[in-house]
């Protein structure tokens, strides 16, 4: 939870820009859904649970030179930090690059409350010798200690018991008088009989800070990130805005000098996010969290400013200084070393489980809930706004749902406590009348972001109260409204809506993202929509496939979705096709801007889409299977061809829900080529074997009492009896005596196909983009699939689910509701 794929999308950037320079790249994952798998050799990939052992043998049979945690996040920091206390990395003189190796200690390893709380102390006592301001914790264990502490403490203060028989909750206190009276009862609850207390800062703006230092000290200001939530709310389920909207120049001025002198003393060259809680009442502010790692924040800062950030901290990672690093032509010579400047808003939101999850608990608090995000980018903070909104949604139409219903006494109590509806209930809030004083007050959300839903509120007004009117759908385009609003408002169809744009001129245009803010000539290709009267950009080619993303997150096979998607683009690019991907997740590895020619970041939705279109004339538009809505309305465009990858799984055909094993075949129109056989196992009580709860694969399946030339004669039979192409599944079930039957034929689940390019070492993804860009030859493919050889093994793929995330404690575990995997080997 928290993570998408935004660290496997820097870590391939970084590993491309090293083997352009000679630089052999180890890597060693279980993440079946990585991008990172298609940039490196095959011999150079370990395929492993990333443990202290196995990493340990890598270093024993390789001659590894250095080794970095940034890509890996805590995990990676504790094994190297093992690996460097055993004095592993001094025997084979391998460097740790991104983190000084005398301050590694200093993070990660965190696996109980004691070892937090040293490690805490560690990395507390390092910043507050170099006068850093922090929230330090006191440690007490009786009454005396209390009032020793006490003294150096200011009201309002948080306690908390460690090692807490049950849940622990922290409790906040205003006074001395409330914390005696209660302390006694904290002190029950712990095991140790101790109490941890920590200046409150619940209220406080939680800003955040991207930045980069070089081997010789140089440092600087990739972004600036502020939560619209305060600080107690995760800032994964806060809205993000980028760059920060309410902080005036001399707050921007200390959050920049603490976040300096934060990295050098901590000795971090890379990239660092920086968490700070500031009280902007008197400027008084708190580092609260230190991430010297790639991780959403800092993906939300390289597609806000454009800003080349991955390929930058792959240089800094070999010493070369900022000053020094070259970037591809289509960037001023001096963008590596200019502080970046946004001529535009990004807003970043986050999106729920909770409509797949009637169990999880709603409520947003300090642990992560959200399964992803989408961004908008907008010239205006309004328009940015409504673009991640609207990508947020799950309506194809862009309307958003109301809450005109609840009670004042329910919207009240949203509005304190807040759940997953939280943005749509401050829209009601605003629409009822509240005022903007008062919203604050109960929700500590500055006053300003009021101020935008409320002109957001007055546009939609406006849109109602005058159908039709050219001047009103300028107008609420550049407040992001969709087509799919107007429509609905006005009770048209989009080709209507289409009509009176083009009879008055109102053309989406599309602006660069680029990292100066227009003051140096770039040829970046990324872009994003407005309604200007210049465009930085036009058609592509005339031999051009746009692939429209996956967009926002939810769970199910979300991040190997991604990864499909970018497999798509890489090979669609060595096959001659200019590329156009659209989409707005940041965390996507189909937005690295290596792997495409051109990015749209945009709400993957109709009207967006077609305005695209409408400029690029795309030979080739791939959408995925699930977005029938859009399917059906692209399908009637001329002149281009829709081809629907990822696959439709509804396209199947089904007899029973039964499950034991399939045959995977590639089908074209000419021929039936059988790959491997898979067998399907459950994580929980499946004795009906239903198939959406056989969660866990192995390649390949082994039943010597069943004749699988005859049941590969019947996959064949059944499959000609559907017009599908592609990857098929054939699925079979064992009734009580064993005997095998067919349950039903079905395209090849993305995350199953994944499984297969891993099992097989071949790229199937590559193989249909030659399929259906008139590139296949099913010689070469009956060639790859006689050499597919699994030396005795069996090769698992076992889902992971979010329940303890969640806080749930009885998750059933089924294919809609996974979110990532692990690959092992039998």
């Amino acid at each position: 939870m928290g993570h998408e794929g935004e660290q496997d999308a820097a870590a391939f950037q970084a590993m491309l820009s090293w083997s352009r320079i000679g630089i052999k790249t180890l890597l060693i994952d279980d993440n079946p859904y990585s991008i990172m798998f298609s940039g490196i050799p095959k011999n150079n990939l370990f395929i492993k649970k990333i443990t202290l052992e196995n990493v340990e043998a890598i270093i024993q049979s390789e001659n590894i030179d250095a080794i970095t945690p940034i890509y890996g996040q805590k995990n990676a920091l504790r094994i190297i930090k093992n690996l460097n206390k055993k004095g592993v990395l001094h025997d084979h003189n391998i460097k740790i690059i991104g983190l000084n190796a005398d301050n590694i200690n200093l993070f990660g390893g965190i696996k109980n409350n004691t070892e937090k709380m040293a490690k805490n102390s560690l990395l507390a006592g390092r910043l507050l010798e170099n006068d850093i301001p922090i929230l330090k914790t006191n440690v007490v264990s009786n009454f005396d200690e209390l009032r020793n502490s006490i003294n150096e403490m200011v009201f309002p203060i948080a306690a908390k018991a460690i090692k807490a028989s049950k849940y622990g909750r922290r409790h906040i206190f205003q006074n001395i008088e409330q914390l005696n009276n209660d302390i006694y009862d904290l002190f029950q609850q712990s095991k140790d009989n101790k109490v941890a207390l920590e200046r409150e800062v619940s209220g406080y703006k939680e800003i955040g800070i991207v930045a980069i230092r070089d081997i010789d000290g140089t440092k600087m200001v990739i972004s600036s990130l502020e939560d619209m939530n305060a600080v107690g709310l995760n800032s994964t389920d806060s809205v993000v805005f980028a760059p920060a909207q309410t902080l005036n120049d001399a707050q921007l001025h200390i959050i920049r000098a603490i976040s300096f002198r934060t990295m050098d003393c901590l000795g971090i060259k890379g990239v660092c996010h920086i968490q700070f809680a500031l009280n902007s009442n008197n400027n008084e502010c708190f580092v609260i969290k230190v991430n010297p790692f790639f991780n959403s924040q800092t993906a939300i800062a390289e597609k806000a400013t454009g800003y080349p950030l991955a390929r930058v901290v792959a240089s800094i990672l070999l010493n070369v200084p900022i000053s020094d690093i070259k970037l591809p032509p289509r960037f001023h010579k001096l963008t590596s070393i200019l502080q970046p400047i946004s001529d535009h808003v990004t807003v970043k939101m986050p999106v729920w489980p909770f409509d797949y999850l009637p169990n999880a608990i709603n409520k947003l608090g300090s642990k992560a809930k959200s399964t992803g995000s989408s961004i908008g980018i907008g010239r205006n903070v309004e328009g940015a706004f409504m673009n991640a909104l609207r990508s947020s949604q799950p309506s194809p139409k862009d309307v958003l749902p109301s809450y005109s219903d609840l009670t004042e006494d329910e919207l009240i109590n949203e509005l304190i406590h807040p759940t997953d509806i939280q943005i749509l209930i401050l829209f009601e809030a605003v629409n009822r009348g509240y005022s903007t004083s008062d919203l604050s007050e109960l929700t500590k959300i500055d006053e300003f972001f009021f101020v935008i839903i409320s002109n957001i509120l007055k546009q939609i007004k406006k849109v109602k109260n005058n159908p039709l009117n050219p001047s009103v759908l300028l107008n609420g385009s550049k407040f992001g409204f969709g087509t799919g609003m107007f429509c609905h408002y006005w009770n048209v169809t989009n080709s209507k809506i289409n009509r009176i744009a083009i009879e008055n001129n109102i053309y989406k245009t599309y602006k660069m993202i680029e990292p100066t803010g227009g003051e140096f000539v770039e040829k970046i290709d990324s872009f994003y929509g407005s309604f200007e009267y210049e465009s930085d950009t036009s058609q592509l080619s005339n031999h051009s496939a746009l692939v429209i993303g996956k967009g926002r997150n939810h769970l199910g096979p979300n991040i190997a979705a991604d990864v499909y998607t970018a497999e798509m683009l890489i090979h669609l690019h060595k096959l001659g096709l200019k590329t156009i991907i659209l989409n707005n997740n940041p965390n996507s590895a189909s937005l690295i801007p290596s792997i495409s020619d051109k990015q749209y970041i945009e709400p993957v939705q109709l009207g967006d889409i077609l305005d695209i279109v409408k400029l690029e004339k795309p030979e080739y538009i791939f959408v995925p299977g699930n977005r029938h809505y859009l399917i059906r309305e692209l399908n009637k465009l001329s002149n281009t061809k829709i081809v629907v990858l990822p696959p439709d799984q509804k396209k199947g055909s089904w007899k029973s829900s039964k499950a034991d094993f399939s045959f995977d075949f590639l089908v074209s129109k000419d021929s039936i080529n059988l790959i491997t056989s898979v067998g399907f196992s459950s994580q929980d009580d499946n004795s009906h074997k239903n198939i959406e709860k056989q969660t866990d694969y192995f390649i390949p399946y082994k039943n010597k009492s069943l004749n699988f030339n005859h049941l590969l004669d019947n996959a064949i039979l059944e499959i000609k009896k559907l017009e599908l192409t592609g990857l098929i599944q054939v699925v079979f079930s064992l009734n009580e005596k064993g005997q095998a039957t067919v349950s039903g034929v079905s395209p090849l689940r993305i995350t199953e196909t994944l499984f297969l390019n891993l099992a097989t070492h071949i790229n199937w993804i590559a193989i249909l983009m030659k399929m259906y860009t008139g590139h296949f030859n099913i010689g070469e493919v009956e060639k790859l699939i006689s050499n597919v050889n699994f030396n005795d093994k069996i090769i698992v793929m076992q889902t992971k689910f979010p329940f303890n995330s969640l806080e749930i404690s009885n998750g059933i575990k089924n294919r809609s509701l996974e979110i990532g995997a692990e690959i092992l080997y039998k």
